[in-house]
């Protein structure tokens, strides 16, 4: 199932290509494409757009990616937050989810396991909402 269609996806990672690679991935399945090249631009975007989710890379320019983690899951309506970064560290991915990723995946990636890993994220988002309903 799709669970992007209609849904706001921000990734914040400085390399444009990956941007560009994800913009057009995401895109094709409906979502509505987010994207910001620093940790201060990433944050301000998460906060003023309200992503459903974020795909966010630990090593940004400006600040560390763990850095804006736990702002990001303070936000109101706080997004899903999957890492995508080459750092495979045990201490880092431990870490990020004790700061509130909700996934993890390192780079290079395969696509469909980024995209399997999205759906998951938003089908969790989906079962909270009828929940709720």
């Amino acid at each position: 199932m799709n669970y992007l269609k209609d849904r706001r996806i921000l990734v914040i990672d400085d390399t444009d290509a990956i941007r560009s690679f994800l913009r057009i991935s995401m895109e094709a399945y409906g979502a509505t494409f987010l994207e910001a090249d620093t940790a201060m631009k990433g944050l301000a975007m998460a906060t003023e757009s309200e992503p459903d989710l974020v795909v966010l890379d630990l090593g940004l320019p400006d600040r560390d990616g763990l850095d804006i983690l736990n702002d990001i899951k303070t936000i109101a309506n706080p997004p899903q937050v999957i890492i995508l970064s080459v750092r495979k560290d045990r201490n880092v991915k431990e870490t990020a989810f004790s700061r509130g990723a909700d996934s993890y995946l390192t780079k290079p990636f395969m696509m469909d396991d980024l995209m399997d890993t999205i759906n998951e994220r938003l089908a969790k988002l989906t079962d909270r909402k009828s929940d709720r309903v």
